[in-house]
């Protein structure tokens, strides 16, 4: 290599140099700042996290609570539904028995038992309505609170 630029050389390395260590401490400057604002967002983040896992939690409780709510109802539904059916079925049988009597009986008067029929008749009313109640519930237990029509059963 010529002497005139060997001298030159050393001048141009250097002033690099110099500016290459400059970044080298800004960049090591960086990355301290970086790390403290990086355990910041860390914890913020894990703050974060722990807030939506309790929101979680409360959310679980509450859906619990509804769900025992739910069971309930449900129970008194079914509940409500086989004593409506067991009424339904003495009724009916109560009905047919009074029919099938006066029928066989030759000297029956027509309407003579007018009562225990009309007793028949308001026992199968008592068991729709019974049953449109718990059908209420079932909706108003799946669908809201919305008032409902009954006279569609």
């Amino acid at each position: 290599m010529p002497a005139n630029l060997a001298a030159g050389a050393s001048w141009w390395f250097t002033l690099p140099m110099c500016s290459e260590d400059r970044s080298r401490d800004e960049l090591a400057e960086a990355r301290e700042a970086h790390s403290e604002s990086h355990e910041a967002d860390l914890e913020r983040r894990e703050a974060a996290v722990a807030e939506r896992e309790t929101a979680v939690a409360e959310r679980e409780t509450a859906q619990a609570e509804r769900m025992n709510v739910a069971e309930t109802t449900l129970a008194a539904a079914d509940e409500r539904d086989a004593v409506s059916d067991t009424r339904d079925a003495a009724a009916e049988k109560r009905g047919n028995d009074a029919d099938l009597a006066e029928m066989l009986d030759p000297q029956s008067e027509y309407g003579a038992h007018w009562p225990e029929r009309r007793h028949a008749a308001g026992d199968r009313q008592h068991a729709k309505d019974d049953r449109a109640a718990s059908r209420d519930d079932r909706i108003t237990m799946t669908e809201g609170d919305d008032e409902h029509d009954t006279d569609r059963t």
